[in-house]
């Protein structure tokens, strides 16, 4: 009875520890992630997908939409390359450009598009789009 009760003690601190363990790793990993992506310029992501929206909205200019897009997706892609990885990170940048660009939207439909694009957004660079990314950071503001 008492081996047991030992093992039981033993188990459950293992448990613990491990717990302890994995949820401070978690905390590094989110806060070096906020560091990368504080480091990362997202602005040609950002000039990438308003420029879209305005291409789309404007028919006649195509082919000046076409060049500078590209370029701007380019630079984009680079600045996302070293998140390709890692989903959550991805994640995190994504919100962010969202969050950046949230109040220049005129309304819900243009905020709408600007969420389809950003979703978008990895497969244009070819990277695996995060699952379960919640890109909804406007607080009922629409």
């Amino acid at each position: 009875m008492a081996k047991s009760t030992i093992l039981v003690a033993l188990l459950a601190l293992v448990l613990v520890a491990h717990a302890s363990a994995r949820r401070e790793w978690g905390q590094q990993g989110d806060s070096r992630c906020e560091r990368q992506i504080d480091r990362m310029n997202l602005n040609p992501c950002e000039e990438h997908i308003m420029q879209r929206i305005q291409c789309e909205q404007d028919q006649y200019n195509t082919r000046r939409c076409g060049s500078s897009a590209e370029q701007h997706r380019e630079r984009c892609c680079n600045e996302l390359k070293d998140l390709e990885d890692n989903q959550s990170c991805m994640c995190e940048a994504l919100q962010q450009i969202m969050e950046n660009q949230m109040y220049r939207m005129q309304d819900r439909q243009m905020m709408q598009q600007f969420e389809r694009e950003l979703r978008n957004l990895p497969q244009q660079c070819r990277f695996r789009a995060p699952q379960h990314c919640n890109l909804d950071v406007s607080g009922g503001r629409f």
